[in-house]
């Protein structure tokens, strides 16, 4: 499963260098294109979410060794933290709001992007290796702790909604 994590994260990196191609026109571009990338990208971060809540994260916070739990709680406070932030930008920045400030709105979302590759790379060198140290076992799912969709629907509203683009 760390592999389909790693190959998640490749794809959530491209994706971001793509939206970020975007965010660095001095002008506003397709607010139809824009919104897509945006939603893309969201889309395919709640689905990630899900996946390392049932297969890591879950796991990680019931483990018995006293240091993984203790890494997993701080991983995944550091996630809900991130993400509520998240939440609340992609709910914010409407295409409106992104019309009336786009010089605003860019350097907002590139600082996302940027956050976001942040986060992955320190998955990928510190909470994957102690993955594999303390034998988690990825492979299985759990129940998950957190409703990642509930706030997917409230950002796809906010991005697509206003561009009037039927985004699955």
């Amino acid at each position: 499963m760390l592999d389909k994590f790693l190959q998640d994260h490749a794809v959530l990196r491209q994706m971001g260098e793509s939206l970020i191609a975007l965010l660095d026109l001095p002008e506003m571009p397709d607010p139809q294109e824009l919104a897509e990338r945006r939603w893309r990208l969201s889309s395919h971060v709640m689905q990630h979410l899900a996946l390392e809540d049932r297969y890591l994260y879950a796991k990680l916070l019931s483990d018995p060794r006293p240091d993984v739990r203790a890494k997993g709680e701080c991983f995944q406070q550091d996630l809900s933290s991130l993400f509520g932030d998240y939440v609340e930008q992609g709910k914010y920045w409407t295409q409106e709001r992104i019309a009336a400030d786009w010089h605003g709105y860019r350097h907002k979302a590139k600082q996302r992007v940027l956050i976001m590759f942040a986060r992955v790379d320190r998955e990928e060198t510190e909470l994957f290796p102690l993955i594999e140290d303390a034998t988690i076992d990825a492979s299985t799912k759990v129940p998950h702790s957190t409703n990642w969709a509930r706030d997917a629907f409230a950002i796809k509203d906010a991005m697509v909604n206003t561009a009037g683009i039927n985004a699955a």
